[in-house]
């Protein structure tokens, strides 16, 4: 299946667009759907085959901004599956790649969920020790600043400075009470936002899913299925909602 083929193909479609997209904004509208689900599934193969549609279709549209973010984006998701499985090492470098293809998307054009993974990823990075963290801390704080300069309101900017916070020790500006207010205001955010592809639209369900677990660990186990339950009706095929956080409700405390 060539890739010339492959441009002549009907990219995935969620609803019909005002104005259809062509050239490398359709193609960075269909490497985000494809990477959508393929994180909704929990899907390390998915992922990987998003990250290659990217690169692919950059050999069509080099240095175009989007399909570098996409390919970035899909790095970073692929580098946070492996830091689950701990996978430190592995993760680390495809961390330290993704903000490399992010730096160079943020140099074509300016976006704030760019600079929000740039900051997610360099905050990853931190986690791996003292020295790490004097190294790559800074960084982190400095790419989430420009991210909330770039979009202060921006649903995926709040959600990502809150699970920084989640993971961020009071002292060093993080905390839990931190990580739920940013995700509340996600949430809020959300629900107002109109976004026209090809950019970035991912994060609602994410969002949800990080509530239920801010209320589960509060012991409100009924606010945590409702939210969660909300996780799946905006993404019914979210394995980790499905998989993982749901049946710990009814495990044994």
């Amino acid at each position: 299946f060539s890739f010339a083929a492959m441009l002549c193909a009907s990219p995935l479609q969620a609803g019909a667009q005002a104005t259809p997209l062509t050239g490398a904004a359709r193609w960075a509208d269909t490497v985000q759907r494809t990477l959508d689900a393929a994180v909704m599934a929990g899907d390390p193969n998915a992922i990987r085959a998003a990250k290659g549609l990217a690169e692919r279709a950059l050999l069509a549209f080099p240095d175009d901004a989007l399909l570098l973010h996409f390919q970035g984006t899909a790095i970073w998701r692929e580098a946070q599956l492996r830091q689950g499985m701990g996978q430190e090492d592995e993760a680390n470098v495809l961390f330290e790649r993704a903000i490399a293809v992010l730096q160079r998307s943020a140099a074509a054009k300016p976006m704030p969920e760019t600079q929000a993974i740039i900051a997610s990823s360099y905050g990853s990075l931190a986690g791996g020790g003292i020295t790490a963290g004097m190294r790559f801390g800074p960084r982190a704080t400095e790419a989430e600043q420009a991210a909330r300069a770039l979009g202060p309101q921006n649903p995926r900017v709040l959600l990502l400075s809150g699970i920084s916070a989640y993971y961020k020790p009071a002292a060093f500006g993080g905390g839990k009470d931190k990580a739920r207010a940013a995700v509340t205001q996600a949430i809020t955010a959300f629900a107002n936002e109109r976004v026209q592809a090809p950019l970035p639209a991912w994060g609602h369900a994410e969002a949800y899913a990080w509530l239920g677990r801010f209320e589960a660990a509060e012991g409100n186990r009924d606010a945590a299925r409702r939210a969660y339950a909300r996780a799946l009706e905006l993404a019914p095929q979210y394995t980790w909602v499905s998989r993982v956080l749901l049946p710990a409700l009814d495990r044994p405390r």
